[in-house]
């Protein structure tokens, strides 16, 4: 089914209207290679930070340059308020915070795909650069690049592989997959620090 998107800025495109799935890996790696030989580099970022870090439009849309590397080697720091609904009227902003560990491979693709001065990791190709982008312009990449899944189930690819992972490996780390995440955790799993090294280990042996 076509549906057809008039935004805001005057942009018109035909949107096909999603089908309800998380992609398979072989049809993950399918993706990359047809947005590489595409030369639809933005695009290709935008779907490797949602299912290779598991980041939401929102953090894609505020990821910075300058959160590389803040705090560790092969770290990206996250930082945004999210909007948490309490009740039908009541809404609260939460600052949600954590450093994601970026695989070897995405690193040296981030490493090659920023510029000089520039402040987001994927940028705004009107308007004020320095201002992020709106998490609905995500969704524009995904489609116009033509990718068959929504920008919220490169999360659950993510989360699945990481589950798929630690099963076969029978090492299932519960805590673990939650700060990836950034979902709240138990009062037991809030105890305690999760070793750096190993988050990284983890996450390169996922998306070797």
């Amino acid at each position: 089914m076509i549906k057809t998107i008039n935004r805001k800025d005057g942009i018109e495109y035909n949107r096909q209207e999603k089908r309800i799935l998380i992609p398979s890996k072989q049809q993950y790696r399918d993706t990359l290679k047809q947005l590489t030989e595409n030369s639809q580099m933005k695009a290709l970022i935008a779907v490797r930070l949602g299912c290779e870090l598991g980041l939401s439009r929102l953090e894609i849309c505020n990821a910075e340059v300058s959160n590389t590397d803040r705090y560790h080697k092969r770290g990206l720091w996250i930082n945004v308020a999210k909007k948490i609904r309490k009740g039908k009227k009541k809404v609260e902003f939460v600052m949600r915070k954590r450093e994601i560990p970026v695989n070897v491979g995405l690193y040296a693709l981030l490493n090659t795909y920023i510029q000089d001065n520039q402040k987001f990791i994927v940028q705004r190709s009107k308007g004020n650069i320095n201002k992020p982008m709106n998490p609905l312009q995500i969704n524009y990449l995904y489609d116009v690049a033509g990718i068959n899944w929504s920008s919220h189930k490169s999360r659950h690819y993510f989360k699945t592989q990481v589950w798929n992972w630690m099963r076969k490996e029978r090492q299932i780390d519960t805590a673990l997959v939650k700060e990836l995440m950034g979902h709240t955790k138990s009062v037991d799993e809030n105890y305690g620090e999760i070793n750096w090294e190993y988050k990284l280990e983890v996450i390169d042996k996922v998306f070797e």
